[in-house]
C-alpha cells in the first residue's frame, strides 16, 4: 500500500515538476527524476554497492555479479537469520556511467535450489543527489543545488518577521535549556526556511523540545487513559525532555527528526523493526549525541539514527537523511520490473536488497532511500 501511494505521488511530481520547470525557466523541462537522463552524463566519482539478502535461515545464494557485462565479484551467502541485516553480504563498485548489473548463480530455498541469470538495466540517481554529496561545497550550498534541481525542495532566507529575533540569542537561549552545546550545523538553519514538500525545517525561534511539540502543536496531554505518562515508557519520556526537534514532518500523520545531547545507552533498541541482524545501540563520541526520528504512529518508539556499526550519526548526516528519505525516495523507486535504481554519487555503499519468488527468479532494489526505511 506504502508503495502504490509513494508511486502516485510520484507521477503526480514528476507531472507538475515538467510544468513548472517549463515555465519557470521557459526551456525544455524535465520531470522531477528528470536529470534521468542517460548515465554517460552522470557527474562524480564511481560508488559502491552493497547487496543484502532477505532469504530465509539456512537458505544460501552463490552467484556472480555483473557490471556491464565484467564480473566485478562473488556472492556467497547463508542466511543465519529471518530477514536483512544492516551488515551487506557483499559490496561491489558502481562505476560512473554503470548500464546494467547482472546477478548469475545459483539460490537453494526451502530446500529446493535452481539457477537463475538476471540483468537489470541502470537508472543512476547521481544527476539528481549530486549537488547533495558534494564534499568541496557548504552543507546548504549542497542543499541549494538539489533544491535547483528539485521543485519541491526549496531553500530561501527567513523573512524577519518569522525570525522575530536574531537566530543567535535564541540558540543561546537554547543551550542553556539543553544543557550542551548545539551542533554547528543547527545553527545553520537559522538562517534558511527549507521545504521539502509539505515539511519542513523549523526556525530557531519554532525549535524547542520534543515533549513541548507533542503537548503544544501536536495536542497529546499530559495525563489521563492516553497521556504521556501512560504511553511513553520512562527512558523515552526522558528523551523527549531533553531532546531538540528540528524538523517537521507532514504527512501520513505526524513526525520529526530530533536530537537527543544525551546520546545512547549501550545495547539500547534502534528500533528499526526490518533489520533482523540488530546488536542495539553502541555510545558515539562524548557530546555529540544521538539524533533520531519519532512519529505519531510508533510515539513510544523513537527511531535512532545509526551508522553500519551502531553508533549515532553525525549532524551533516543526520539532516542530509532529511533529503534521502522525503526528497530522493520516489525516484528511488523502480519503473519497470527490470529496473535497478542506484546512486554512485552516494558516499555510503548503496543498500540493494535481494529477494526471491523462488529459486530461479531474484529481485534487485535500492532500499537505502525507502520513505519508512532507516539503516542507512
Amino acid at each position: 500500500m506504502v508503495q502504490k501511494q509513494q508511486s502516485q505521488r510520484r507521477s503526480l511530481l514528476a507531472a507538475m515538476s515538467l510544468w513548472a520547470m517549463a515555465g519557470a525557466c521557459g526551456a525544455q523541462a524535465s520531470p522531477a527524476g528528470a536529470e534521468r537522463a542517460s548515465s554517460k552524463k552522470a557527474p562524480g566519482k564511481a560508488g559502491r554497492a552493497g547487496i543484502h539478502p532477505w532469504i530465509d535461515p539456512g537458505d544460501t545464494v552463490v552467484a556472480d555479479v555483473l557490471v556491464d557485462g565484467k564480473r566485478v565479484a562473488r556472492l556467497d551467502h547463508r542466511a543465519r537469520v529471518d530477514g536483512m541485516t544492516r551488515t551487506p553480504a557483499l559490496v561491489f563498485p558502481l562505476p560512473v556511467g554503470v548500464k546494467r548489473v547482472q546477478l548469475r548463480g545459483t539460490a537453494t530455498l526451502k530446500g529446493q535450489s535452481g539457477k537463475f541469470d538476471t540483468t537489470w538495466k541502470v537508472r543512476d540517481l547521481a544527476p539528481i543527489s549530486g549537488p547533495l554529496y558534494d564534499q568541496s561545497r557548504p552543507w546548504i550550498e549542497r542543499v541549494r543545488g538539489l533544491a535547483s534541481k528539485m521543485w519541491f525542495v526549496t531553500v530561501k532566507p527567513w523573512d524577519a518577521d518569522v525570525r522575530q529575533r536574531p537566530a543567535g540569542p535564541v540558540f543561546a537561549d537554547l543551550e542553556k535549556r539543553l544543557g550542551a552545546p548545539l551542533p554547528p550545523l543547527v545553527k545553520v538553519l537559522g538562517d534558511w526556511r527549507i521545504t521539502v514538500q509539505d515539511s519542513a525545517f523549523q526556525s530557531a525561534a519554532e525549535m524547542g523540545r520534543a515533549t513541548d511539540l507533542l503537548l503544544g502543536k501536536w495536542h497529546y496531554r499530559e495525563s489521563g487513559a492516553k497521556g504521556l505518562g501512560k504511553i511513553l515508557p520512562r527512558a523515552v519520556r526522558a528523551r523527549y525532555d531533553r531532546s531538540l526537534t528540528v524538523f517537521n514532518e507532514v504527512g501520513d500523520g505526524l513526525g520529526a527528526l530530533a536530537w537527543d545531547p544525551v546520546g545512547v545507552v549501550a545495547g539500547e533498541p534502534t528500533h528499526v523493526g526490518i533489520d533482523r541482524g540488530d546488536t542495539g545501540a553502541r555510545p558515539g563520541p562524548a557530546g555529540e549525541g544521538v539524533w533520531f526520528w519519532l512519529h505519531q504512529n510508533h510515539i513510544d518508539e523513537p527511531i535512532l539514527l545509526l551508522d553500519e556499526d551502531y553508533r549515532p550519526r553525525n549532524a551533516e548526516s543526520a539532516l542530509t537523511h532529511v533529503f534521502q528519505r522525503f526528497a530522493l525516495s520516489d525516484d528511488a523507486l523502480p519503473e519497470k520490473d527490470d529496473e535497478l535504481v542506484v546512486d554512485t554519487a552516494n558516499p555510503r555503499a548503496n543498500l540493494l536488497q535481494l529477494t526471491f519468488t523462488g529459486p530461479t527468479m531474484p529481485s534487485l532494489e535500492l532500499r537505502g532511500y525507502d520513505y519508512h526505511y532507516s539503516l542507512y
